[in-house]
């Protein structure tokens, strides 16, 4: 995968790819990653949000380090000549919504798949500015 950064540099990602399934009716069951750390949530169903959440980096919002700045979670989500990229974000202790957290080993990104099949993820995750 190329990017602004040059060919390859993208694709030094901590995470493996895995597949995802998304069914028009929900007895297909679920996913199974390849990698341990990351967890995937969510209805497989057409146009219901499906979230993978990745353990990464330790951070902080006020740390030497910024997630916010400093590091890139991009994931190419894609189903046949469909084709998608995704940014993720930094989601502290996973549910910073709730308990105020500002740091934590959490990356998190939404998708929405627009149509049945088999959806085929591939993340990758950056640090440097």
């Amino acid at each position: 995968m190329n990017d602004a950064r040059g060919p390859g540099r993208a694709a030094r990602g901590a995470f493996a790819a895995a597949a995802l399934l998304v069914a028009a009716v929900p007895a297909l069951g679920a996913p199974r990653p390849s990698d341990p750390t990351v967890a995937v949530s969510g209805e497989r169903k057409v146009w219901h949000r499906v979230t993978l959440t990745f353990q990464g980096p330790e951070a902080r919002e006020e740390g030497p380090v910024n997630p916010f700045l400093d590091y890139r979670l991009t994931v190419v989500f894609t189903n046949g000549v469909r084709s998608y990229l995704v940014p993720g974000f930094f989601a502290a202790d996973g549910n910073a919504g709730e308990t105020g957290a500002t740091s934590g080993r959490s990356w998190r990104v939404h998708f929405a798949p627009d149509a049945a099949g088999t959806w085929r993820w591939t993340a990758f995750f950056r640090s440097g500015p």
